[in-house]
């Protein structure tokens, strides 16, 4: 009976702050409430009455402006799962008994506000808008703070040994161990031989095999499952609460041709994952984090709060934390999210056995930007918080002081890490590094990255190649070596033009085309994104004085390499503008791009070079087709690709 008095009174408490709002918000939300409680209370076994979707507008719109209205909702038992608001199915109903209640009761308190407060005018009233926003600002820093303490909670879990012993009798540890050591024993030999030194030792080749055989042979990424009756593809198309805790969420996925529907749960036990081996980056990262710890490695997992996970793996021999991405088969490339995916990282926060840590720092190199997007709560607050929680699991029964004094000396050396550029970027990287170079994401679909903004198509400005009037011979010549291109009147050796960045050229970019360096190799080339079937790039010459002008011939010297099946494609349109032939287009395809001439475009005002990069084998089918691969050691006098267009005066 006490406990209901007190429910009671906290509903009152969240029923007065409703009582503040305007009029017709009140209105608005007392009736929503009240309706949602009334079909619960009539049908308490059907889970439709039991959630309401965050985006649907009744809550957009009607219930988040209202100030105490989520709060009743909360005190009543629901709880927030993503993207909605639910009740769970095994949840007492007294909550909302009390709720129904109290909101029936209520209908006659009055509007007006007391007297002493009406009384009050030194202060600056709070708007009927403000107080939403500083309610919702609220209700987020509290799930944020709850996810954290969830997070740090969950993560003990790797350490259960019979669990570790599951994962032993699947991991075929001593195969990928020799496979290590082979590799090993073949770099020490090259270094004998180049009479260089590196610092690869064993357990960065483990690593690298775990991830490999996670990803290739062990795990499979699902968009959608197949169909449960015909195996047709199908499409996301809600979710549903679970009542199983090894389960977040079961989502429902629809047949796109005979409409039945799929379940396709997602799994939060890693137990659970050892065999179902199936899901997106949060199962991924939980039963790889499993894994490495299972191995031996000091793993932490890592929760990027703008929507992924990975691992991190703190290296003896390096004396730091190694970033691991089991989705995308990467090691050691922390700037990956931000330059290649291009993110707007906020909050990046790793969970281990020993402590929580901000680590935010180790993946950007915007550290402005990054600020202004943290701003569920206070910096101070946040180290409040994670200095607490250590605190509290480095002071736990059975945590020896040998392993907090480890533990502490090495968090205050990561921080000092953290003060530089990101640790696992070689020089290079910290001073003249392209965003490009780190390609877009490759796990899940293109048509997923691509609504996520992480293909890593590097953005560009459609641009054309304007031929001056007068200039009889013109050239365009470009260099992957310095990433510029020229422009000449070659008729008196007169440059024209330069422009740096090789996306500054180009009228069209499909497939998230971008620069790779192989530094093993000692190569540089334009490659498409993992992942992409197919990309293009194109660049548009246009005769500015098309009047008197044409274009009598085209020439194309262009470097490429193909390997394993893969294929690039090179063709030449030409787009006419007189009387007889105006709009008309006419395409020829380009054998040999090393060494070619056609006056089969003869006339035309405008033409449009196209490369098409396609094919290839295998996980690494997107650097099968290579635009200009060059030596890193060329010269920068050795071109990548040459365009020369000779024209002509009409009449």
């Amino acid at each position: 009976m006490k406990s209901n008095r007190k429910m009671a009174g906290n509903f009152k408490h969240c029923l007065t702050l409703l009582q503040e709002n305007q009029e017709d918000v009140k209105k608005e939300a007392h009736h929503i409430l009240l309706k949602l409680c009334n079909n619960i209370l009539k049908h308490p076994q059907d889970l439709k009455y039991r959630k309401i979707k965050i985006d649907n507008p009744v809550v957009s719109i009607k219930l988040l402006p209202a100030a105490g209205a989520i709060e009743c909702l909360f005190e009543a038992g629901f709880v927030e799962n993503d993207d909605e608001f639910f009740l769970p199915p095994n949840a007492s109903l007294t909550g909302v008994r009390d709720l129904y209640s109290l909101l029936n009761s209520s209908q006659h308190i009055t509007t007006t506000k007391p007297a002493s407060v009406a009384s009050t005018s030194t202060q600056k009233p709070t708007t009927s808008v403000e107080k939403p926003l500083v309610e919702e600002k609220e209700y987020k820093r509290k799930s944020f703070i709850e996810q954290l303490i969830r997070h740090f909670h969950d993560i003990l879990r790797y350490e259960d040994q019979d669990l570790q012993n599951k994962v032993k009798s699947i991991l075929p540890l001593e195969k990928l161990q020799i496979t290590a050591m082979e590799k090993l024993r073949t770099i020490q030999r090259e270094m004998k031989i180049k009479k260089t030194q590196d610092d690869v030792v064993i357990e960065d080749l483990l690593l690298s095999e775990l991830l490999n055989w996670f990803k290739n042979k062990f795990f499979k990424w699902v968009n959608s499952p197949a169909c449960k009756i015909c195996t047709g593809d199908c499409s996301y198309d809600r979710s549903i609460v679970s009542t199983n805790p090894d389960i977040s969420r079961i989502e429902i996925h629809k047949c796109k041709i005979c409409g039945s529907e799929t379940e396709f749960a997602r799994y939060i036990n890693p137990e659970a994952l050892l065999y179902t081996r199936k899901g997106r980056c949060g199962e991924w990262a939980n039963c790889f984090t499993l894994i490495c710890r299972t191995v031996g490695f000091d793993a932490r997992l890592v929760y990027d709060k703008t929507d992924h996970v990975w691992t991190e793996v703190w290296s003896v021999a390096h004396n730091r934390w190694i970033h691991a991405d089991v989705c995308e088969n990467v090691m050691d490339r922390p700037l990956m999210y931000e330059k290649g995916w291009g993110k707007k990282l906020s909050y990046v926060i790793a969970f281990s056995r020993d402590e929580i840590q901000d680590v935010t720092w180790r993946y950007t190199r915007k550290f402005e930007e990054v600020m202004k997007h943290r701003n569920v709560c206070s910096e101070k607050s946040l180290m409040l918080l994670i200095n607490k929680l250590n605190l509290q699991r480095q002071n736990s029964r059975g945590y020896s002081q040998a392993r907090k004094k480890f533990v502490t000396k090495r968090y205050v050396e990561e921080l000092a890490q953290m003060l530089n550029a990101p640790p696992g970027c070689k020089k290079p990287c910290e001073t003249s590094e392209n965003e490009s170079d780190y390609g877009g994401r490759t796990s899940g679909s293109l048509a997923w990255r691509i609504s996520r903004n992480e293909t890593g198509d590097t953005s560009f400005t459609a641009t054309q190649w304007n031929i001056p009037r007068d200039v009889l011979n013109f050239e365009l010549t470009y260099s992957i070596l310095n990433d510029t291109y020229v422009t000449k009147d070659t008729s008196n050796s007169k440059n024209l033009e330069t422009r740096q960045k090789w996306q500054t050229g180009v009228a069209f970019v499909e497939g998230g085309i971008f620069t790779k360096k192989e530094e093993d190799w000692k190569m540089i080339y334009l490659a498409k994104s993992p992942g992409s079937i197919v990309g293009k790039i194109t660049w548009a010459f246009v005769v500015e004085d098309n009047e008197n002008m044409y274009i009598n011939s085209v020439k194309l010297q262009a470097k490429t390499a193909t390997f394993h099946g893969g294929s690039v494609k090179w063709q030449v349109e030409g787009i006419y503008s007189n009387e007889n032939t105006k709009g008309e287009s006419k395409v020829v395809s380009i054998l040999e791009s090393e060494n070619f001439e056609t006056k089969d475009l003869k006339g035309a005002i405008k033409i449009n070079v196209t490369a098409v990069l396609s094919g290839g084998e295998g996980e690494s089918a997107w650097q099968h087709a290579q635009l200009f691969r060059q030596s890193l050691d060329a010269t920068s006098n050795d071109l990548s690709m040459v365009i020369r267009i000779d024209l002509k005066k009409k009449g």
